[in-house]
């Protein structure tokens, strides 16, 4: 009859999976905040009204694109990682290619302005297949990962984009650490972690010792000591937030009198529309925006943490951190807190292109969550960790080519 596991998994299959309405009215609810706040922050004219079709024009793709994502078998992440992987990455050097930074960044292509950074969103789910393709490999499927996350690392340094950077450390991170802690490897655990965590401990130490991340946390807690340079930005942002209420709108301070939010604090529609909301209507908006993504983030992570199936867990968990790491990078530089510039507050800030990246990622992890109870992992030929191609035994690194 063929391999049991997969005729298991088919006959889990034939009872009809259900949706995971949660996510789904959260996703709404979120969708729904985005396209209230655009319409109530969008001067009423002709530009702004604009503005808002754009808004309700771009979610509408993005449900799309979600309910397509959603129907696709999350598991071809697993059956053909490398070459979407590899496909993501040449879509993202054709990108940098055909464009030309303007001071350096952003890039813009025929003359329009675009963000290679928004497809670093999809790498740490890519990534998760990428582990989960490397089962009973050893060490040396330890270190192929690795390579493989070095492709986006660069692309990230390349774009440049210093969050998605970080952003690729933290979730590729996670999902390599999940998959050790589940024997994934067939090693050592302690020994997987250490050749892991190693290299990153080493590079945070040659970054603190240059300087360069001490002077970004004394800049971030106080943008004070240089308010008209690296501070600037997140010195009007205290200043604007130091003027709200709790509800209506807020007062500007006595040196911003007789401008606008708009005049005073550039990117209230993208970068620093949480700031702007706050003024406008009052920490009651933050709260509620806070409280909507803080349970979405939650809820997604118990379902992460129920799945069976290791790709199940590592795709969606890979998804989740993506949703997470965004969402507190967003929050703490939208409250003057600007260690990292802010990507964007998924599926609420007005960013066409993050926002249908955001919305394909959140059709994957209802994918997972619809089918993932029935997915189990495929049984490999099981091969020791003593037949791996690196090793360690009494204290020595041995090298085994595996030729007899």
């Amino acid at each position: 009859m063929g391999d049991s596991v997969i005729v298991e998994t088919e006959l889990d299959r034939t009872h009809r999976p259900k949706p995971e309405w949660s996510i789904i009215a959260l996703t709404f609810l979120l969708l729904l905040t985005g396209i209230f706040i655009r319409f109530y922050t969008s001067p009423q004219d002709f530009n702004g009204l604009e503005l808002f079709y754009r808004q309700l024009f771009f979610t509408i793709v993005g449900l799309c694109l979600m309910a397509l994502c959603y129907h696709v078998d999350f598991t071809i992440l697993g059956r053909y990682p490398k070459t979407i992987f590899l496909l993501s990455a040449a879509i993202l050097i054709l990108l940098i290619a055909l464009s030309r930074p303007v001071n350096g960044s952003p890039f813009y292509v025929n003359g329009r302005h675009i963000s290679a950074a928004y497809l670093l969103l999809l790498f740490p789910t890519s990534f998760a297949g990428i582990v989960y393709s490397m089962r009973n490999k050893g060490y040396f499927g330890i270190i192929f990962c690795g390579l493989f996350f070095a492709i986006p690392f660069v692309l990230s340094i390349i774009v440049p984009s210093m969050t998605s950077s970080i952003l690729l450390v933290l979730s590729c991170l996670a999902v390599l650490t999940i998959a050790i802690s589940k024997n994934w490897f067939r090693v050592k655990k302690l020994y997987a972690l250490l050749l892991v965590y190693l290299p990153v401990i080493g590079s945070m130490v040659i970054v603190f010792a240059s300087g360069i991340l001490s002077k970004r946390i004394n800049l971030a807690f106080t943008p004070s000591i240089d308010p008209l340079g690296a501070g600037y930005i997140a010195n009007i942002t205290r200043q604007l937030l130091s003027g709200a209420k709790f509800i209506g709108q807020g007062t500007l301070p006595e040196n911003f009198q007789g401008a606008s939010a708009a005049q005073v604090l550039s990117g209230i529609n993208n970068d620093f529309l949480l700031t702007y909301i706050i003024y406008r209507f009052g920490w009651i908006a933050f709260i509620i925006v806070t409280a909507l993504l803080t349970v979405f983030i939650i809820r997604a992570f118990i379902l992460c943490a129920k799945q069976k199936s290791v790709l199940a867990l590592l795709i969606s968990t890979a998804v989740t951190l993506t949703f997470t790491i965004q969402t507190i990078f967003y929050i703490a530089a939208n409250l003057g807190f600007q260690l990292f510039a802010p990507l964007s507050l998924p599926l609420i800030s007005q960013s066409s292109s993050y926002l249908l990246i955001n919305m394909c990622l959140v059709g994957i992890l209802l994918s997972v969550f619809r089918i993932g109870y029935f997915i189990k992992d495929k049984r490999n030929s099981e091969k020791a960790a003593t037949n791996s191609f690196l090793k360690f035994e009494d204290g020595k690194l041995i090298i085994d080519f595996n030729i007899h």
